[in-house]
């Protein structure tokens, strides 16, 4: 325990950091009195194929200026991103029917955040009539984005290796959705929306399966390795939206999807800010529709996390890397476009749209029937320790920390069952006082036509989804029949990381291990069966006639906030290239790429979120024209271009970056090609020297 002690000390101390000031947030609730304009009007009946349903979508860039924030997701190991190689994004989905309307918005985060969720409601209520009750907040679950804008001061302090809640950061992606929401909103019109699912197995494994193997459900506890593979959640659930032209037909206009992945496929020291394997199921996704159709505008189609709590991607060991988030990511993305495509013949225009939503405080309301949960959080020890493939440099490895340490004794009469308590429980009280854990719960349900979505603040593993959604199908079907309404079959799509972040739910059976999910299983073995309970409640109360809202009048946040990101005054730079591009060979786990040196604003003022790099060819002397391979652009919107931040000067303005060509082309001597960069500041168009 010396050592838990030791190890919980250093990676508490962080929280001393200097340039922590203590602020608070107030967010305001109440429900939105809808203008007229906000009911889908009659209208949308008059367009041939017309119903109840309109629809908007819009995608925005949520990327961060390189060499301030840490990448989240993987605590004291992290690093700071020192660029971008595949971008970040947010894209917003606003549905509406005559009695309902909600907002979906996916998002490249390591999770929601209660406070941006909170933040997003009283900002778009007005004009929207979107207050949080009817917004739904995804992410992906990427470790490679940044982490330190949740609402709770634990995940503030340890989701990365620096402390504070990023303000600067948080104000930036508060208005990027924002904006988001606004376009989708303001572009609504008539629409068509089916949802299905298919099965994806052999690019996922459950990276904690003598845990799982716990679970009553599994008669043969033997562990052999090849049923990593077979315990997983192969699901992956979609919505596909339509668009209703005038004169009938309908194109796509989105889609969303859940699909259980952990989002670490790339190293706990990868320098860059990306989306991991998320980027190329979005990227191909959104390709190969836009070919498809002949669309000018963007297609808005996105994933985001299911119930991946004990699942990763089933990388080659020892072989993290963009490779292999490229080959796991692209074909995830083949059965995307699949599914999507076969929802074409159930596309619909009349459209049942409800939800549900009650915040419930741990603290106050440990109880729901038999079943209760502790009211205090705590983290164990294998917490500390990692899950497998990114277990921690030597204290992983250790005595009572490792995955599987758990107490023997009197384990029934705790509620924190066999966990070891990571420092001691005293210790821990003192380091990390109880406040700064979140302590309550937005349950929600969404409900699209036989679609139930459940979007659910943890990291959830796969027999607890299970589990959960049984409940809540269940409590539907029960609702259905009381009520005298047609008994239809629904689908239940388990969202993890939705709206804020409070730790993993792991089954009692896998809790009883302490495997690292048990450990970060923060409200005790009893958090799933309470969870589900909860659940299952709402759905049931959500079969009566009145909509469900029980939420506080505000939200009040105190945190302790830093500033990552200076604020610098405009100085003219002397846009520049400083070397020519140079290509290098592929190497092991590297891809051959191309890379040239240039000067330019300093790295606050970059603005990576806007476009900045593509690559112009010709053919000899003739003119330049973009590039394009297979009918799509050679550029940072892509996945094989990446900019980093290589330095920033004390004595000269501005500072110098890379731009990285992975997986070039060749067609022969005669193509040449030349980097473009984009205006910043006061400069124009850079243009690098041609190479070939």
């Amino acid at each position: 325990m010396l050592l838990a002690v030791t190890c919980f000390v250093i990676v508490a101390g962080k929280y001393h950091n200097s340039g922590l000031v203590w602020k608070e947030f107030h967010y305001r609730y109440s429900e939105p009195v809808l203008n007229p304009d906000v009911v889908a009007n009659e209208s949308n009946r008059a367009i041939p194929g017309g119903g109840n349903f309109i629809a908007g979508a819009a995608t925005v860039d949520i990327t961060p200026p390189p060499g301030f924030l840490p990448r989240g997701g993987y605590a004291t190991w992290s690093t700071v991103g020192q660029g971008v190689r595949t971008h970040l994004y947010a894209r917003a989905y606003y549905l509406q029917t005559d009695e309902e309307r909600h907002l979906v918005i996916q998002t490249d985060l390591v999770s929601g955040s209660r406070i941006l969720h909170a933040a997003l409601g009283e900002r778009l209520a007005p004009e929207m009539g979107t207050d949080i009750s009817r917004i739904s907040l995804m992410a992906t679950h990427t470790h490679s984005a940044p982490g330190q804008i949740v609402g709770s001061q634990f995940y503030n302090k340890h989701i990365s290796n620096q402390a504070g809640f990023a303000e600067d950061y948080f104000e930036f992606v508060l208005q990027r959705i924002s904006e988001a929401a606004l376009q989708a909103y303001r572009s609504r019109g008539p629409a068509k929306l089916a949802s299905g699912k298919t099965d994806i197995w052999g690019l996922t494994r459950n990276r904690s399966l003598p845990a799982y193997l716990e679970n009553r459900s599994i008669l043969d506890k033997e562990y052999q390795p090849e049923r990593d593979f077979h315990y997983i959640n192969p699901a992956m659930y979609m919505v596909r939206i339509d668009s209703i032209q005038p004169d009938g037909r309908s194109v796509p206009l989105g889609g969303f999807a859940s699909f259980s992945i952990h989002g670490t496929a790339l190293p706990e020291g990868e320098p860059l800010f990306n989306a991991d394997v998320w980027a190329y199921i979005h990227k191909d996704w959104q390709w190969y529709l836009e070919q498809r159709y002949d669309r000018e505008n963007q297609i808005h189609v996105s994933a985001f996390e299911g119930t991946h709590g004990d699942i990763a991607p089933a990388a080659r060991f020892n072989r993290l890397g963009y490779l292999e988030a490229r080959r796991i990511g692209r074909e995830i993305g083949k059965h995307a476009i699949e599914l999507f495509n076969s929802l074409e013949k159930d596309l619909t225009a009349q459209v049942s749209l409800r939800s549900a939503v009650r915040q419930v405080s741990i603290t106050e309301k440990p109880r729901i029937g038999q079943t209760e949960i502790c009211t205090e959080a705590a983290a164990g020890t294998t917490l500390a320790a990692a899950p497998l493939e990114h277990t921690s440099p030597v204290i992983g490895y250790l005595p009572f920390i490792r995955q599987g340490s758990r107490r023997w004794d009197a384990a029934e009469d705790n509620c924190q069952g066999r966990k070891r308590i990571l420092g001691g429980d005293w210790l821990q009280r003192w380091l990390e006082p109880k406040d700064s854990f979140p302590d309550s719960v937005l349950f929600q349900i969404v409900e699209i036509n036989d679609l139930l979505i459940l979007p659910l603040p943890f990291e959830v593993t796969v027999e607890s989804g299970q589990r959960i959604a049984d409940a809540v199908r269940s409590a539907t079907e029960d609702s259905e029949v009381k009520s005298g309404r047609e008994l239809r079959r629904k689908q239940v799509m388990v969202a993890s990381l939705a709206g804020g972040y409070t730790g993993y739910v792991t089954t009692p059976e896998e809790y009883g291990r302490q495997y690292y999910e048990g450990g970060h299983t923060l409200f005790g073995k009893n958090t799933q069966p309470y969870l589900a309970s909860q659940l299952r409640q709402l759905a049931l109360d959500m079969g009566g006639t009145a909509r469900i809202a029980e939420l506080p009048e505000q939200w009040v946040y105190r945190l302790a906030t830093k500033r990552f990101t200076p604020e610098s005054i405009m100085e003219p730079v002397e846009r520049a290239i400083e070397s020519a591009p140079r290509f290098y060979h592929a190497v092991d786990d590297l891809e051959a790429y191309w890379v040239m040196q240039w000067r330019d604003v300093s790295a606050d003022k970059i603005n990576l979120h806007e476009p900045l790099i593509s690559v112009e060819t010709r053919i000899n002397n003739g003119d330049w024209h973009p590039l394009t391979v297979e009918g799509i652009a050679v550029d940072d919107r892509g996945y094989d271009m990446a900019v980093k931040l290589l330095k920033t000067g004390e004595s000269e303005v501005g500072a110098v970056y890379g731009v990285y060509w992975y997986n070039p082309v060749f067609s022969g001597p005669e193509q040449v090609f030349r980097f473009v960069i984009q205006a910043r500041g006061s400069g124009s168009i850079l243009y690098s020297p041609p190479f070939r």
